[in-house]
């Protein structure tokens, strides 16, 4: 690989995102002063001496306001998810709910985990990365973050884990490594941070409307008991927040498209040269399109980090153009010429229930003690 070509096409890639992110806060703010000003104009005495609408609209001291409020949010929102992500591909991890997996796991398809990233590591000559499990999340996906190839961090949910055969496991661990190869987890970094400066509007808007900053799922009522929506008494301001960051949230989304959406090709094909193994990556995206679930996650920052995983990890939007992936139907067919289309049914996970949860933990605490107490009587020699 030439190091040089790889660090000029970066640099390219890196004045793209951020024209992008410029123009994109030019339109968030012409457009959410249109948004207030109207309502405002409307009801000012202004509309009886208003000649057109151009002066109808137009109010210097709002614009200088709104112009001035929604640069500084913006940058707020940016220096705060960079101070977050500080830490590097850890700090991403741990953000979206990852466990970080031990050395030598005593889990069969934890072990396989770490044989396959290790098996990958030397297939493409990178230092082995941390490796995150998301014990909460059953939809198949997995993620790859860091500034530099020495703090990686590689996240896999534990319905990959579960749902994926060791080829298929290899095939998005493989995909991954691309990215890293590639410097795209750099670029995805800088691009979650600032694409947070835009998205604040929208989280800020679900934590006062429902209490929480984690998106409604569709079929969640349908599908799970006793789920009645609860709406907060500062529902109204929510409201706001959220036409607000209906702007905003198409502009991020259209970012991420035009910087990522490429890419993912290129780690397909990678993943193949990786492997030797077609059928491996194909199958995996063929599960991920037979799954209720397909790749989606329950973290409330799934979609700030939606260009960071191998699949949506959010539904489909209405305009693909819009998407971080390509369609999963093209990305098997660009795979598997013969593919017919058809994704074969996959039975999804059981949801973890709070119960079994809270025993999973005990579980974990219990084991922890055990392990240690061993390690500390084979360190006096009481035990072999």
């Amino acid at each position: 690989m030439d190091f040089f070509d790889q660090e000029t096409h970066a640099q390219r890639r890196t004045r793209l995102l951020l024209c992008l992110f410029g123009l994109a806060v030019f339109a968030f703010v012409v457009l959410t002063y249109l948004i207030l000003a109207v309502p405002i104009r409307f009801f000012s005495p202004a509309l009886a001496t208003s000649e057109t609408l151009f002066q109808f609209i137009w109010a210097p001291r709002l614009a200088f306001w709104v112009v001035v409020g929604a640069l500084f949010s913006t940058l707020l929102g940016c220096l705060y998810k960079m101070r977050l992500l500080a830490g590097g591909g850890s700090a991403v991890a741990e953000l979206l709910g990852g466990r970080k997996l031990e050395d030598n796991p005593a889990n069969l398809d934890e072990k396989r985990l770490r044989d396959v990233v290790q098996e990958m590591a030397i297939a493409a000559s990178l230092p082995v990365p941390e490796i995150y499990i998301l014990d909460c999340e059953r939809g198949i996906n997995a993620f790859a973050a860091g500034y530099t190839r020495d703090d990686v961090a590689l996240g896999v949910t534990f319905g990959a884990l579960k749902l994926l055969n060791r080829d298929e496991l290899q095939g998005i661990v493989a995909h991954e490594f691309s990215h890293v190869l590639n410097g795209d987890t750099r670029l995805n970094m800088k691009l979650m941070a600032l694409a947070h400066g835009l998205f604040w509007p929208t989280i800020v808007g679900r934590v006062l409307v429902r209490g929480t900053t984690r998106a409604p799922e569709i079929g969640e009522s349908i599908f799970d008991e006793g789920t009645n929506p609860v709406f907060l008494p500062t529902a109204p301001i929510g409201v706001l927040f959220l036409i607000i960051g209906g702007i905003s949230s198409p502009l991020v989304r259209l970012i991420k498209s035009l910087i990522c959406r490429e890419r993912e090709w290129l780690a397909d094909a990678a993943a193949v040269q990786f492997t030797r193994n077609p059928a491996g990556i194909a199958g995996a995206l063929k599960k991920i399109g037979g799954l209720f679930k397909q790749g989606r996650l329950d973290t409330p920052f799934a979609e700030t980090a939606s260009h960071l995983y191998f699949a949506n990890s959010d539904y489909d939007p209405w305009f693909q153009f819009l998407s971080t992936h390509p369609p999963l139907a093209k990305r098997v067919l660009a795979i598997d010429p013969a593919f017919d289309g058809q994704f074969p049914h996959i039975n999804s996970l059981p949801r973890p229930t709070e119960e079994t949860s809270q025993d999973k933990k005990y579980d974990d605490l219990y084991n922890e003690s055990v392990r240690r107490a061993r390690a500390e009587a084979k360190a006096r020699g009481e035990i072999k």
